[in-house]
């Protein structure tokens, strides 16, 4: 069955409630690669921009190339104040850069295991210059809940399990492209390596505690691809009723939920 983009028609939730990325992380992946201003950057996959405008009011040129039309949209309004940044709505796997441009640093935060693994880091290796950094960075949960954010979970669960247990996409109606971009360290240390293209200079943690309102943990799942392909297949008043009962909960318990991410910065150098 055909797959529909990930991010169709949730791209403005998806900018509202996804964190962006540490400020510390940002001045790393700058300091360590020893960033000009006037060096070019490449972006895989900006989404809404969430680091792209990280990177942009520090005055840094930047080229995203992004596949989902809902997210270049949200990109564009957000990034017109920044004249050195551009976007082309583009798979990364099947665009090519005008007049063989070469780049100073390619990076990629939250997306760059959607790209298949037999193109990207070939691919990368060809846009960058020589001596040129391919920069990634993931997010996720950590899995070291509180006593409280572990009650309220649970009790979400049970309440989505109760409107979603015999649910099923309606006959011919396309899904959503998904993958949890959930890996292990080693998995993705090794995959770098494994592409004998580049040499990971170093890798770099982070973690940050962000609190939602019962409001905006709604919205945050329904951010979640694999999520908004359930919500896909209910009526919007079954969906009204669904999340009136999870925030009834959650503010039932205090709310507000705390949860922690782990960040993870790999800065690689091309060989």
């Amino acid at each position: 069955m055909k797959k529909i983009e990930p991010y169709k028609g949730i791209a403005v939730i998806y900018d509202e409630v996804r964190p962006s990325y540490p400020e510390k992380l940002i001045e790393d992946v700058i300091c360590k690669t020893d960033l000009k201003i006037n060096d070019r950057l490449l972006e895989i996959g900006p989404g809404t921009g969430k680091a792209t405008v990280q990177f942009a009011e520090k005055g840094f040129n930047i080229h995203g190339i992004e596949l989902g039309k809902d997210m270049a949209e949200v990109f564009r309004r957000k990034c017109a104040k920044y004249p050195k940044v551009s976007i082309e709505v583009a798979s990364f796997d099947q665009w090519n850069a005008e007049e063989q441009e070469k780049f100073d640093m390619i990076y990629c935060a939250q997306a760059f295991h959607w790209l298949d693994v037999n193109i990207k880091y070939k691919k990368c290796y060809e846009l960058l210059k020589d001596d040129g950094y391919l920069v990634l960075f993931w997010y996720k949960p950590n899995e070291n809940e509180t006593d409280s954010s572990k009650i309220i979970n649970e009790k979400v669960e049970e309440v989505i399990r109760k409107y979603t247990v015999n649910l099923a996409l309606p006959e011919g109606k396309p899904g959503r492209l998904a993958h949890s971009g959930i890996s292990e360290d080693e998995e993705r240390k090794a995959e770098i390596e494994e592409s004998g293209l580049f040499k990971i200079i170093e890798k770099i943690d982070y973690i940050e505690e962000i609190q939602n309102s019962a409001e905006q943990c709604v919205k945050a799942r329904k951010s979640v691809p694999a999520f908004a392909s359930i919500l896909d297949s209910m009526n919007e008043e079954t969906i009204d009723k669904m999340d009136s009962e999870i925030i009834d909960i959650i503010n039932d318990h205090g709310g507000e939920v705390g949860t922690t991410f782990d960040f993870s910065l790999y800065i690689a150098k091309k060989i």
